[in-house]
C-alpha cells in the first residue's frame, strides 16, 4: 500500500504488472518530454525589425542572442548586424533608413507642449506615424525580404516589433508562422485591443504623458482624451496607409492589418511593476523590463583607475543614443558647468559624441564618446545618475540603486520619468527648468544618504523576482513554439466590438429596465390619482 501521505485516489496495490505498466508510461512521459525540447531545441526562429532604433533593437537583442546560444537557428532582419558572429545567430543587414542615434537636436527642445495646462503629445504621434510609414516602405521593397519569402526556409516562430506601424506582420502572415510582439516601451494605445488586454483610463497613463498611476481629475480627462483620439488616429490614418503599402507590395490579397495582428500569439514588453506599476494585463502580455541587464563585468582600466580617484565618488552623465548632447543650447550647458562646479569632490563622467568640441568645461568632467553604461551604473562608486528618463538607463539604474535626476525630452520618457519620482528612484528637472539652481537643488537631494538608502530599499522589489526576466522571455518564447501559438492564453476580447467590450449593450438593457420600471411607476400612480379623483368627484355629486 501507499504512504497515508499519498492522496485516496493514488492509493492501490501495486501488482508486478501494473508496476510494468506504469514504469511504461513513466518512459513514455521521459520520451515525449525529450522529444519536445528537441522539438524547441532545434526551433527555427525569425526576427523583423524594421524600425531603426538603436536603443530599441538593444531591448530586443538579448533575447536573441539567449535564444541562439540554447540552440535554436535565429535568423535576424534588422539595421543592427553583431559585430563578431555567433553560432546558430545569423544577420540580414536591412539598408536605405537612417540609424536613430544622435539624431535629436536638443536646439529644437524648448519646452514641454502643453494645452490648457495639461500635457499635449498629439504630435508626437504624426511624428511616429511618418517615420513607421518610411521605415515599412523602405524594408517591405528591401531585396531581403523578397528574397525571405521566395524562399523555402519555414520558422517554427517570427518575433518582431510592435511599435508606430505593423506592416511587418503582413510578412510574417505570409510565411504562416506564429507571432511574438516584442515592445520596447509601455505599450501604445492601438495595442491593447489587438492583445485583448484592458485600459484602465484612471490607474494607466498612456504611454506619452508625464502621468503616474495617481492622477488627479484634469490628468484622468487629458489620459482619456489622449488615448482616444490617438488611438482613433492611428485606426482612421496609420492603418489604411500601412494596407495601402501592402497591397502595393504584395497585392490585395491579404486581410486588413488590423486583422492579422490579431493573430499576435505574445507581447513581451519592456515593463516591471516595481518600477512602471501595476497593471492588469491578460496572460498573453507578458512583463519581461530590465532583461537586457545582465552580468556586470569589470570596468576599462582607465575608467576604474577615474572612479578609485574619485573623493566622493562619481556622477554620470548620458541622455541616451538618441539623442545629440552636441546639441546642447549654450545657456543650458553653462548651467550644465555651474553645477558641475557647484560639486568639486565627486567626479562627473559624460557621454559626449564630440569631445574636442567642449570648451572651458569644469575639471572634474570627463567626457566619453562611449561609455559601457550599465558596468558603469553598478561600480560601487557611482552615487547619481544625470538622465533622460529612458527605459534601457532608468531600468539599469534602478537594476543598480542609483538615484536620478531625470530630464525627460521626448516619448515615453516622460512617463518614465513620472514613475521614477513616484516610487522616489529620482527627480526630475524639466527642459524648461534646466538651470543652475533647479539642477543644484535636485542633485543635493539625491546625493543626501538618507535617499540613496530609500531607494535601495526600493530596488529589492526591482530586482527579486522569481524568474529573472530574460529566462522568463524564453521560457515564453519556446512556450509558444511548442504549443504553436499558445492559443490557451489568447483572450476573446481581441475580437469583441467596443460595445459589447464595454458593456454598453448591458448599461442600455439595465437603462432601459429601470426606465421601465419608473414609467410603470409613473403609470400606476397616474391610475391611482386618476380613480381617486372619479372616486372624490362622486363622493360630491351623492
Amino acid at each position: 500500500m501507499w504512504h497515508s501521505s499519498v492522496p485516496q485516489r493514488f492509493s492501490f496495490t501495486l501488482c508486478h504488472t501494473e508496476l510494468f505498466a506504469m514504469c511504461g508510461r513513466y518512459l513514455q512521459l521521459l520520451l515525449s518530454s525529450a522529444l519536445l525540447a528537441q522539438l524547441t531545441n532545434a526551433a527555427q526562429i525569425l526576427g523583423l525589425f524594421a524600425h531603426p532604433g538603436k536603443s530599441h533593437f538593444d531591448f530586443f537583442r538579448p533575447m536573441l542572442l539567449e535564444l541562439a546560444g540554447r540552440g535554436h537557428n535565429v535568423s535576424v532582419y534588422s539595421y543592427f548586424p553583431l559585430k563578431h558572429p555567433v553560432e546558430n545567430y545569423t544577420d540580414y543587414v536591412l539598408e536605405g533608413m537612417p540609424l536613430l542615434t544622435d539624431f535629436v537636436d536638443l536646439q529644437a527642445i524648448e519646452t514641454d507642449a502643453e494645452l490648457l495646462g495639461q500635457a499635449y503629445k498629439v504630435p508626437t504621434f504624426f511624428m511616429l506615424h511618418d517615420w513607421g510609414l518610411r521605415s515599412c516602405q523602405v524594408a517591405l521593397n528591401s531585396p531581403l525580404i523578397s528574397q525571405l519569402l521566395s524562399s523555402a526556409q519555414r520558422f517554427d516562430v517570427i518575433l518582431l516589433e510592435h511599435f508606430s506601424n505593423d506592416c511587418m506582420a503582413a510578412v510574417a502572415h505570409l510565411l504562416q508562422a506564429p507571432m511574438i510582439a516584442l515592445s520596447s516601451c509601455a505599450i501604445m494605445p492601438w495595442h491593447y485591443k489587438r492583445m485583448g488586454t484592458p485600459f484602465i483610463n484612471t490607474i494607466m497613463p498612456m504611454n506619452f504623458l508625464p502621468y503616474n498611476d495617481e492622477m488627479h481629475f484634469a490628468a484622468r480627462l487629458n489620459n482619456f482624451l489622449h488615448f482616444h483620439v490617438i488611438n482613433a488616429l492611428y485606426n482612421f490614418i496609420t492603418q489604411p496607409a500601412t494596407d495601402a503599402l501592402i497591397s502595393q507590395r504584395f497585392g490585395s490579397g491579404l486581410p486588413p492589418i488590423n486583422e492579422i495582428v490579431k493573430n499576435t500569439s505574445l507581447m513581451l514588453i519592456n515593463q516591471y511593476y516595481a518600477l512602471t506599476g501595476p497593471r492588469p494585463y491578460t496572460s498573453n502580455v507578458v512583463e519581461v523590463g530590465g532583461l537586457q541587464v545582465g552580468a556586470s563585468q569589470p570596468l576599462p582600466e582607465h575608467l576604474a583607475r577615474l572612479f578609485e580617484a574619485a573623493t566622493l565618488g562619481v556622477i554620470y552623465i548620458s541622455w541616451g543614443s538618441m539623442v545629440n548632447p552636441s546639441s546642447l543650447p549654450q545657456p543650458q550647458l553653462q548651467a550644465l558647468y555651474a553645477t558641475i562646479a557647484q560639486f568639486p569632490d565627486y567626479t562627473f563622467v559624460l557621454r559626449w559624441n564630440k569631445p574636442a568640441a567642449l570648451q572651458n568645461k569644469p575639471k572634474n568632467l570627463y567626457t566619453y564618446e562611449w561609455l559601457p553604461q550599465r558596468d558603469l551604473l553598478c561600480h560601487p562608486r557611482v552615487k547619481a545618475f544625470i538622465t533622460h528618463g529612458g527605459l534601457l538607463g532608468s531600468t539599469e539604474a534602478v537594476h543598480c540603486a542609483v538615484p536620478m535626476l531625470v530630464t525627460p525630452f521626448y516619448g515615453d520618457q516622460f512617463l518614465n520619468a513620472a514613475a521614477i519620482v513616484q516610487r522616489r528612484f529620482g527627480l526630475i528637472v524639466g527642459f524648461k527648468n534646466f538651470n543652475e539652481p533647479q539642477l543644484t537643488e535636485a542633485l543635493t537631494a539625491i546625493l543626501q544618504p538618507s535617499f540613496a538608502a530609500a531607494m535601495k530599499q526600493s530596488t529589492i522589489a526591482f530586482r527579486s523576482r522569481p524568474q529573472p526576466p530574460l529566462d522568463l522571455a524564453v521560457w515564453w518564447i519556446e512556450h509558444v513554439i511548442a504549443t504553436r501559438g499558445a492559443v490557451l492564453s489568447q483572450s476573446v476580447a481581441r475580437h469583441i466590438n467596443w460595445f459589447v467590450y464595454n458593456s454598453i449593450d448591458v448599461y442600455v438593457c439595465c437603462l432601459g429596465f429601470v426606465f421601465l420600471s419608473l414609467l410603470s411607476v409613473w403609470k400606476i400612480i397616474k391610475y391611482i390619482k386618476c380613480n381617486w379623483k372619479q372616486h372624490k368627484n362622486k363622493a360630491k355629486q351623492q
